[in-house]
């Protein structure tokens, strides 16, 4: 396979969206969270805990994850594999992704 401009310029732009932390530590994550499958975005919620960086906005999807993105720059910070009392912070009742939740849960996908 040679080298392909197009694909290394898609590469840079997926990578100047993204935080330096989420690019050096969450391939791992990254890759579970792809087999899982993201699925549709249902609910974003702001979430200021007086970080330097400012706020951040947190995107709940009907698979469990959370996107959290910088409200400012809307760079992606982290994606995250929620366990079920998250989902009920972010004040979803939903017992389906709940459900979800608790099994990523049991399997330990909330750790990696």
């Amino acid at each position: 396979m040679g080298y392909n401009i197009d694909n290394k310029r898609k590469e840079r732009e997926d990578r100047s969206m993204t935080s330096k932390h989420y690019n050096r530590d969450r391939v791992a994550r990254e890759k579970l969270i792809r087999e899982i499958g993201i699925g549709k975005e249902i609910k974003t919620v702001r979430v200021n805990k007086g970080h330097p960086n400012g706020a951040e906005l947190h995107t709940i999807t009907t698979n469990g994850i959370v996107i959290i993105r910088n409200e400012r720059t809307n760079k992606m910070i982290t994606k995250l594999i929620a366990r079920p009392n998250q989902i009920k912070r972010y004040g979803i009742e939903d017992k389906k992704i709940i459900e979800i939740a608790r099994k990523h849960q049991t399997l330990g996908y909330n750790m990696i």
